[in-house]
């Protein structure tokens, strides 16, 4: 099922989580929770969160950092499946933001890659290997939204196995998702670090403060004037399934001839480098 949508983008939130690189955004059939896939079998992709508390003509303070692979957190009700937690006390549900551009900047999640759209693999039983993208995070409150788009000075062009598809306008680099809370509502972080759990709580800022969670899977650098620009598609295919069908009863990878890729050239030769390198997270939002 999709995300529930909204043309609601309030202002001043408590928190603002960003998500970049390699992850797959997935939410669950009643847009009570969002599921975020972490593909670990991704090279030269580095998994960190960082949790900031955004102060007023103050430098940020550090709140949490986590670097690496996450570890398996267990409900005492559950099976290990997460390995981050980001629970609300008071949550209402996950949403899509699908209105105008705001004043911030904030545009529709309707501008992200998303893999069940009609132009990708709408037709196709297409699913997540879970060997391959959990650990995952775990989300129950939030606002999703487009962030940033990829950079005008590229000319990217989508391909279908070899052949070009169309000329792609601008689309989600970086991900949001805004939380708002309420009174004594406090946002709970639940993870392992060194094999200990920890908790952060984030309780309803004052003064003007908010906060704002990092959480990327892409390269910590790459030499803007060597190497190629990476595809991610190519990256995503790795943990990307097709289910059984009537005509067959096993899984398999994505065969070549239905795999996308970017084909991105830069317009402007002394324009590279990794920050604006189409390293994009992307939905999986049937």
């Amino acid at each position: 099922m999709p995300f529930g949508t909204t043309t609601d983008l309030p202002s001043n939130p408590s928190v603002r989580i960003f998500f970049t690189g390699q992850l797959i955004i997935r939410p669950d059939a009643e847009g009570q929770t969002c599921e975020v896939f972490v593909n670990r079998s991704a090279p030269n992709h580095q998994f960190s969160v960082e949790v900031r508390e955004k102060r007023a003509g103050k430098p940020d303070a550090i709140l949490m950092r986590h670097f690496g692979p996450l570890a398996f957190v267990t409900p005492p009700e559950d099976d290990p499946i997460h390995g981050l937690f980001i629970i609300a006390e008071s949550p209402k549900g996950v949403k899509m933001y699908t209105g105008d551009p705001t004043p911030e900047g904030e545009e529709s999640l309707g501008l992200a890659i998303n893999l069940k759209d009609e132009q990708f693999h709408k037709d196709q039983p297409i699913a997540i290997d879970a060997d391959g993208g959990r650990p995952s995070i775990l989300l129950n409150d939030g606002i999703f939204y487009t962030a940033d788009k990829t950079s005008t000075k590229f000319d990217i062009k989508l391909k279908k196995g070899t052949a070009e598809v169309k000329q792609l306008d601008p689309f989600a680099s970086l991900i949001g998702t805004n939380i708002y809370l309420e009174g004594e509502d406090a946002l709970r972080l639940r993870w392992r670090q060194n094999g200990l759990p920890e908790v952060l709580e984030l309780k309803k800022p004052e003064n003007g403060y908010s906060y704002e969670i990092y959480i990327l899977n892409d390269p910590l650098y790459e030499d803007p004037e060597e190497g190629e620009l990476h595809d991610e598609f190519k990256e995503y295919y790795k943990i990307l399934q097709l289910l059984p069908t009537k005509d067959t009863d096993i899984v398999t990878g994505v065969p070549n001839e239905s795999r996308f890729s970017l084909d991105v050239q830069v317009k402007d030769a002394k324009d590279k480098g990794t920050t604006r390198t189409p390293c994009m997270s992307v939905l999986l939002n049937e």
